[in-house]
């Protein structure tokens, strides 16, 4: 019986030391990977969730760096136009000039060719990443050529596991000084469209995010097409009820497949299925497109006033294009034609009154009556050109804007995904050291008690030789 029980004992004493070394074995793990669910076995839905926004995180930093490249592009391109705006003022002020009487038109057009010359060396230096925004190539052979550049600025991911990308766009043909291409483009029909102000989860009702439609919130506004065919379009808890999963949720998609179903309702009321179209743009901005294309395409969107009956009142929401009723406060968008436009750039562009670009002008011949009359029409000439420099400088401008805004946004973004990485897998060093230094004290505790079984075990046996 004494040796049965001393058995047990010493069984009792192996399986605790077993215990403390898996729990030990755990902790140290923890200590030293600085992590609580390190491996899917530690916690499958934790490590699933975690690994998912470290890829989200990965691909954002790649959108990070492209919006870095972007940025730098921009500034090139912008720096670039700052400098010929510079020298553009420089050379209407020579050409000022040469209007005197007794000015030696060959001595200043000495000078306006060293101005001509510093434009296009500006021009064509303007590289960052092997791309010059105001010096190009346009011609069809020259595959290269993007008329819109595009800089990727985000990325989201659906239910269904779908990944789509939002671009910020740059003009590069509103903005080019110089283009190889003599021949001039063609332009296709545009549809008429209305963008709004904003993207649509920088808007007040999708604060967040998400929106909230299980209250008082609602959107109501009236889509009219060019030849008078007119919906409304509303969207509240009552008609959002079969459209979302979690009303005080409303996924921006959710929101656009709401408006797009009310759009395909073909009635007397909804007349315009297959007309119009609700999606984001580029930007993540509610835009409505229409189907047509041509200067007939048009489309118009204005407010209604809030439905009645709702407990509690609805009220409107702004989702880019405001909350005001009233007819000022009505957005029109309207398409164009089809037709063509020069291939050539802001000064290498001919203009008809003068027979010159500003790249070759030349005052050296211009004499008389006749001569002054050209010249002032090269005056008026390069005043239309500093307007278009100063325009392209705005767009430049603004997308620089945008873009460092969404570095910012993307910045924020990065750091919340860490956080919600860290609160799910992250140890408590602290707490986890504490328990590390407990548990090497119970091994060697459960160490000594084995021992002592053991011994126990082998004086009972000596007893019996």
């Amino acid at each position: 019986m004494t040796s049965l029980l001393t058995n047990t004992a010493a069984m009792t004493a192996l399986t605790t030391l077993k215990g403390i070394n898996q729990q030990l074995d755990m902790t140290s793990n923890r200590v030293s990977t600085g992590q609580r669910v390190s491996s899917a076995a530690d916690n499958a839905a934790y490590w699933s969730i975690a690994t998912t926004v470290r890829t989200d995180n990965a691909s954002l930093s790649a959108v990070k760096d492209s919006l870095g490249l972007g940025a730098s592009a921009v500034d090139t391109a912008y720096n670039g136009l700052t400098s010929v705006l510079g020298d553009l003022q420089n050379l209407r002020t020579k050409l000022q000039t040469a209007l005197t009487p007794g000015v030696d038109r060959s001595k200043v057009q000495v000078e306006i060719a060293a101005l001509q010359n510093k434009m296009k060396s500006t021009a064509d230096s303007s590289i960052s990443s092997g791309q010059n925004w105001l010096s190009v190539d346009s011609s069809a052979g020259n595959t290269a050529f993007q008329a819109t550049q595009n800089v990727v600025a985000g990325f989201s991911r659906n239910t269904a596991g779908t990944v789509s990308f939002s671009t910020i766009g740059i003009d590069v043909n509103a903005i080019k000084l110089y283009d190889v291409n003599s021949s001039t483009i063609s332009t296709p029909a545009t549809a008429g469209q209305i963008v709004g102000t904003t993207a649509l989860t920088g808007t007040t009702a999708f604060t967040g995010g998400t929106a909230n439609f299980s209250g008082a919130n609602e959107v109501n506004f009236a889509l009219t097409l060019g030849n008078g065919d007119t919906a409304n379009i509303v969207i509240n808890k009552n008609t959002m009820a079969s459209a979302a999963v979690d009303l005080t949720k409303v996924t921006t998609q959710e929101f656009i497949d709401a408006i797009n179903n009310q759009i395909a309702a073909d009635t007397a009321t909804l007349p315009l299925a297959g007309d119009v179209k609700a999606s984001l743009d580029s930007s993540g901005r509610l835009t409505f497109t229409t189907t047509a294309t041509g200067a007939t395409a048009q489309i118009t969107i204005q407010n209604n006033t809030a439905s009645t009956g709702g407990t509690p009142a609805f009220a409107l929401v702004d989702v880019g294009f405001g909350t005001g009723t009233t007819a000022a406060d009505a957005r029109v968008g309207k398409g164009s034609a089809a037709g063509t436009t020069a291939g050539r750039g802001i000064l290498d562009t001919v203009d008809g009154s003068t027979s010159y670009a500003i790249s070759t002008i030349d005052i050296s011949t211009l004499s008389g009556t006749a001569g002054d009359t050209t010249l002032k029409n090269i005056i008026t000439q390069v005043e239309k050109a500093l307007a278009k420099i100063t325009d392209a400088g705005t767009k430049l401008g603004a997308s620089k804007t945008q873009i460092d805004g969404q570095k910012t946004f993307i910045d924020t973004l990065m750091k919340a995904n860490d956080r919600t990485i860290g609160t799910l897998v992250d140890a408590d060093i602290e707490e986890e050291s504490t328990k590390l230094k407990a548990l090497q004290t119970q091994q060697q505790l459960a160490v000594q008690t084995l021992s002592i079984a053991n011994s126990a075990t082998q004086n009972v046996l000596s007893l019996f030789r």
